[in-house]
Parts: structure tokens; sequence; C-alpha cells
């Protein structure tokens, strides 16, 4: 979870390095287990798609594209307002 929290805050700021990282460390870490969520919501964030080399097993409910949207919303009003993504 301390990851999905980095690569949220990353994302924030727009530093489009760090998210990438953090998604490689996410890659690695959900590998195989419940949690491969976490890789699709750091991209959702920045608008990346999901890397090819590392297939999503996840489903979402309401469609990835809605999912998307929301997430990366989150994301834009949180730069709009930085005191409110803290």
């Amino acid at each position: 979870m301390l990851e999905l929290a980095l690569g949220f805050h990353h994302s924030v700021r727009d530093d489009r390095d760090q998210v990438e990282t953090v998604l490689t460390r996410l890659h690695e870490l959900t590998r195989g287990d419940g949690y491969a969520c976490y890789s699709d919501i750091v991209s959702f964030t920045v608008d990346l798609p999901t890397q090819a080399e590392w297939p999503s097993p996840v489903r979402w409910l309401g469609g990835e594209a809605a999912t998307r949207d929301r997430w990366r919303g989150l994301v834009t009003t949180g730069r709009v307002r930085p005191q409110a993504a803290l």
C-alpha cells in the first residue's frame, strides 16, 4: 500500500520518472497476488497504458475507461488544489 500511496503522490506532483519507478516496484511486488490492481491504479493516475509486459488480470466494475477517468480526476484535482491532495 505504501508504493500505491507513493505512486499517487508522484502523480500529483507530475513526476513521471518516479511514477515509472514505483510501477516497476509494484509489478514486482504484486506479481501473482491479489494486489495487481495497484499497478493499474498508478498507471491510471498519470494516464499511462497498462503495460503489455505485465498484463493486468484485473477486471474493473464499470470498465477500465471509467475507472481510469476517476483516478485521473483525483490527480488533476490534487494539482489544482495541492493542499487537498496532501
